[in-house]
């Protein structure tokens, strides 16, 4: 098999099993659509079964795998770029409203939380190997998810967690990196926004922000930093 070989320790092993076949997945050392037999697997990892199906279970729900029945497991061909498009349009809805529900909210502790995920993005980078991202990726995926918990509103919030938003954005990185300076600006500003309590402000940074995210990674024209975006009320989504 093509990759870097991976030693999986016994005693971590469904944790392991899973980082080593999100990886390859995301590294496309495994390609999209590719069947995944179980008995290679075991062979390749050298461990048993039990935990490449138990990751692979869990892969499926992350929307990285396809199960079928009497198929079996393949990895997941990546979306087209119109999936792509339709979840940023959903989330330029949800996540200004949030932003500015968190920002009127100003929940000592969500703030505390967002400024430690923002300084945990200070030595992490965007790098084009899922092993060097995922540093970034996950305080950044963490971020935004504090951002709609900070809105207290529990449907909003398991609706943006069942998406995997930034899961299935991980697979555009490959060849899409994106820009960790603008990337971290555009998170510091969101921030001061919600910390400072201006409900308008973060919601417009956010919708650029996203905006932006959406360019880089799908090559749609950005809204302009100067641009006033709609003022949020806080009314439900």
């Amino acid at each position: 098999m093509i990759g870097v070989k991976r030693i999986v320790r016994r005693d971590m092993l469904p944790f392991q099993v899973l980082e080593v076949l999100r990886e390859r997945i995301l590294d496309r050392i495994y390609a999209p659509s590719q069947r995944l037999n179980i008995d290679a697997l075991v062979r390749e990892l050298g461990v048993s079964s039990t935990p490449i199906r138990e990751s692979l279970g869990h892969l499926v729900a992350e929307g990285l795998v396809n199960s079928a029945p009497f198929i079996g497991f393949s990895v997941a061909p990546i979306p087209a770029d119109s999936y792509y498009n339709q979840l940023y349009d959903l989330r330029l809805v949800l996540e200004p409203w949030a932003a500015a529900r968190t920002a009127e909210g100003r929940d000592k502790k969500n703030i505390e939380t967002l400024r430690s995920l923002l300084a945990s993005m200070d030595d992490a980078s965007l790098s084009r190997r899922y092993r060097k991202f995922r540093t970034f990726t996950d305080a950044d995926a963490a971020f935004h998810q504090a951002i709609v918990a900070g809105a207290a509103n529990e449907p909003a919030l398991w609706a943006y967690r069942a998406l995997n938003v930034h899961m299935h954005l991980s697979r555009l990185f490959i060849d899409r990196e994106q820009k960790t300076i603008e990337t971290r600006r555009q998170h510091q500003e969101i921030f001061e926004a919600i910390s400072d309590g201006n409900p308008s402000m973060a919601a417009q940074k956010m919708t650029e922000h996203l905006s932006h995210s959406k360019a880089n990674l799908l090559g749609e024209p950005a809204v302009p930093s100067s641009r006033q975006t709609t003022t949020h009320d806080t009314k439900e989504p």
